[in-house]
Order: C-alpha cells, then structure tokens, then sequence
C-alpha cells in the first residue's frame, strides 16, 4: 500500500513540477493550477496511505512494550504489502531478526505485512478475541517470538517456546485484560503451537524448556 500511496504522491509532485515550468504564453488553461487533479491525487495517496500509517503505529507500540517487559530498547517495522512477493526475508511464517558475524542480533525485527494487520486489528479492541482471532493471536505471538530473537536466541524452537510462557504477558501490555491474555496464551498454546513447525515436546509443564513462568500456559489453566 505505501508504494502506491509514494507513487501517487510523486505523480502529484510531476503534475506541480511541470505547471511551474510550464509556458504562460501556451493559454489561460494551462497558467491555471491544476488544483482538482493534484487535490485528487493526494487525497488517493493518503486513502492508500492510512493503513501503512495504523501499521507503523501498531509496530512502534508492540516495540514500546516489549522494551520495557525485556528491558531492553528494540524496535519493530512492518513489512509492505509487496515485500510479501519480492522480499524474501519475510516469507517466514512472522518475521525475521538479522544477526551479525559475531551471533549478536540487531535490535529490530521486521513482521510481515498480514501480522501487522493482526497486531493493528487487535490493538484497536485488545480484549476481542471473537473477530480475526487467530490472526490476533498470531500477531502477538509473532512479536514474542521475535523479541527472544532480539535477546540473542537463535533456536527457533526454543525461541517459540520461551514466547509460548510469555504471550500472557506481552497481551496484557498491549491491553488485554488479564483474562483476554490467559485466553489468548492457551489458545496459541492448544490449537496453534501443536502443529507449527518450531513445535518441541519438551515445551510443557517440568520439560527441558520449562522455565517455570507464572505466565506459562501450563501454570494458567
């Protein structure tokens, strides 16, 4: 969506670019400014605009959270509706953190573009779990999951699993109730982890990946 809205924009900026350049001697239409096209122009570029908006706030709020739950400052972007094609990065199931020559990860995970959607979706209403849900359930997992990434975990299984005990936590900082939260870490843990690929049976109550978390599925039932 921000492409087309940075396209409409420049050919807004074309239409002004070539008005000033223009020849007063070619006729009294020309020399008027073409006020309605550029007017429409923009208005279209921000209509398209809007939802790459909502989805950086989204981003920048989930970053402002997970900050202060792991005390550590990282940072979150959305990938675009066209990265889903062409970005190869992203075509994971949540998103992607780089790390260095030397293991350490970068402070910033980019999500994909339908789990930013997610994430805009269920801060809009945190404590409805009814509409879009598993695409809300999904999304907060997602910027869980990346956070332990953004910590130097490099496991994936063990990474899902250490934002298995931590989703209750990460929900109720973007929002939900305290109900809404335990709702949304069973059901990721019930119905989603069990058949995702970073799923590990040692991911329950007293397994190797245990950490004994008030806020473990298995402690919230």
């Amino acid at each position: 969506m921000n492409l087309i809205a940075y396209a409409l924009f420049l050919i807004a900026g074309l239409s002004v670019a070539a008005w000033l350049r223009r020849n007063p001697h070619d006729g009294q239409f020309l020399n008027q400014f073409p006020t309605a096209w550029v007017g429409f122009v923009c208005l279209m570029g921000l209509l398209f605009y809007v939802p790459t908006l909502r989805a950086d706030r989204a981003a920048a709020q989930a970053g402002r959270v997970v900050s202060i739950l792991i005390g550590q400052k990282v940072v979150y972007t959305c990938a675009s509706a066209v990265n889903v094609f062409f970005d190869r990065s992203t075509d994971s199931a949540m998103g992607y953190v780089r790390f260095d020559e030397d293991g350490q990860p970068e402070k910033k995970s980019k999500l994909r573009y339908d789990l930013c959607r997610g994430l805009v979706d269920f801060l809009a209403n945190p404590n409805d779990l009814v509409h879009d849900r598993q695409e809300k359930i999904f999304a907060v997992h997602a910027v869980t999951h990346e956070a332990r990434h953004m910590i130097g975990e490099r496991n994936e299984a063990a990474a899902d699993c250490q934002a298995v005990q931590r989703d209750a936590q990460t929900a109720k900082g973007l929002g939900a109730s305290e109900e809404t939260a335990r709702q949304l870490a069973l059901a990721y843990y019930q119905t989603i982890y069990p058949i995702h690929p970073y799923f590990s049976s040692e991911c329950k109550k007293g397994g190797a990946l245990d950490e004994n978390l008030p806020s473990s599925p298995w402690n919230l039932r």
